[in-house]
């Protein structure tokens, strides 16, 4: 209970909005002064599966007073609040998104930014949003596939989170989960709420329902063929992005010094990420 209460109190900075969905949408918004006055476009952050606004710690920090950022969490994670009744699907997923854009945007246009599963909410936002995108970055995002839904070549079918480990969770088993990958390697402030986020129920509720909906199947050559913007890919210098090369206005940047899929939790590549980003932003209009 005492953790749970930690979870839903969050940093105290947070805002909210009640989407079209229901769902009520916890989010973190900085107007720097500066990206203001050079008319530079807002950059709202899409995290992966199973992860929090949280996070995006070391990127947030190296953004901090050089960019108008949001960083929000989808239902379910942090103190956002999963109220619709019908089931998780992408197209829900991706109308939050879009309801928290046309929320935070103002007059402004609109970089999204997504991280692994991210990536593909990310894409098929910015097909809906093509009047306000000026841009979008993929952060390690999965591999392109031929059609959507499909399963990459090589790789097993997701079969999602076991039942009877998100069962155990509710009955308050938190504490017995190992330490995470991430322990220690996010600032001190992050570290706190990401282990009290890792060991309550929620999140992994959260996590099963996306796993039932197939969320972490989302980017298909047919998705790609929508997206309107320059699109630019940070990923690990093994990473097949031959998918993504087909994207006219695709850029690369292959980076290295950490694992694959724990780009965010490496305080130099993150830092690299955020510095491409702000790059990308301050290439569109």
């Amino acid at each position: 209970m005492a953790r749970r209460k930690r979870v839903l109190a969050g940093r105290g900075d947070e805002n909210f909005l009640v989407a079209r969905s229901g769902n009520a949408l916890s989010f973190r918004a900085t107007d720097t002064k500066a990206a203001g006055e050079t008319g530079r476009p807002l950059i709202v952050f899409e995290s992966g599966f199973l992860a929090t606004m949280e996070h995006w710690a070391w990127v947030s920090e190296k953004l901090q007073g050089k960019e108008s950022t949001v960083f929000y969490d989808r239902s379910g994670y942090g103190r956002s609040r999963h109220r619709t009744p019908l089931p998780v699907t992408p197209r829900t997923v991706v109308s939050d998104l879009v309801d928290l854009v046309r929320h935070t945007r103002g007059k402004r246009r609109v970089v999204l930014v997504g991280h692994a599963m991210g990536a593909g909410i990310v894409l098929q936002a910015a097909a809906e949003l093509e009047d306000v995108i000026a841009g979008t970055v993929l952060l390690e995002p999965p591999v392109v596939t031929a059609a959507p839904g499909a399963v990459p070549s090589g790789r097993p079918h997701d079969t999602g989170i076991p039942p009877l480990f998100v069962g155990s969770m509710r009955i308050g088993c938190g504490d017995l989960l190992p330490q995470p990958s991430w322990a220690g390697k996010l600032p001190e402030y992050s570290t706190r709420l990401c282990d009290d986020q890792y060991r309550d129920a929620r999140l992994w509720q959260a996590g099963e329902r996306e796993a039932a909906a197939g969320m972490g199947r989302g980017v298909h050559e047919g998705l790609l063929a929508r997206v309107p913007s320059p699109t630019d890919v940070i990923a690990h210098h093994d990473a097949d992005l031959s998918g993504y090369r087909r994207l006219r206005l695709m850029t690369p940047h292959a980076l290295d010094g950490f694992r694959p899929g724990r780009l965010l939790l490496s305080r130099h590549a993150a830092e690299r990420a955020a510095e491409i980003i702000s790059e990308a932003n301050g290439r569109v209009r």
